[in-house]
């Protein structure tokens, strides 16, 4: 009886281990497309790996506004360097400052860091460029939100 518990309760763990890895598959790994606002190809991507964010910003066809945490964005550019070419706008939305290399500051057209998800976001309605990607990191949660509950307002 004590074997056939223990083995009910090792089953019940690893259905719960397999199911929460799989809900932080679904979360983390995409790229998400949320169709044209404010005339932009829009973009939100929660915790993207660097390499795989660098790989969407460098193939897009269109300069593009990047609105990121200041920690992705400056492991972003100091490692794939090639992405600053294809970024017109960079605004820093949890930072009041973009500590990187001056060269990169110097190629990018605007750069602007600003503390808040919202204020942010209300940036880019001053920019409108071709493709908007937004990014977070996981552990900010509820900006998803913000960020959707934002776009919905111009669709």
């Amino acid at each position: 009886m004590e074997k056939q518990r223990t083995k009910l309760i090792t089953e019940e763990q690893l259905l719960e281990t397999r199911e929460r890895g799989l809900q932080e598959a679904r979360q983390v790994k995409a790229m998400n497309a949320h169709g044209k606002v404010l005339g932009m190809d829009t973009f939100l991507w929660i915790n993207p790996h660097v390499d795989m964010l660098a790989t969407i910003i460098e193939s897009l066809p269109f300069n593009l506004i990047w609105v990121g945490n200041h920690a992705q964005i400056k492991t972003c550019l100091e490692t794939h360097p090639n992405t600053i070419n294809n970024i017109q706008a960079l605004i820093v939305q949890d930072d009041t400052l973009l500590n990187v290399y001056r060269d990169i500051i110097d190629v990018i057209q605007t750069i602007t860091c600003i503390k808040g998800t919202l204020a942010a976001l209300d940036f880019v309605k001053t920019i409108k460029k071709r493709v908007l990607i937004y990014n977070r990191r996981n552990k900010h949660k509820g900006t998803k939100e913000i960020f959707e509950q934002f776009i919905s307002l111009f669709k």
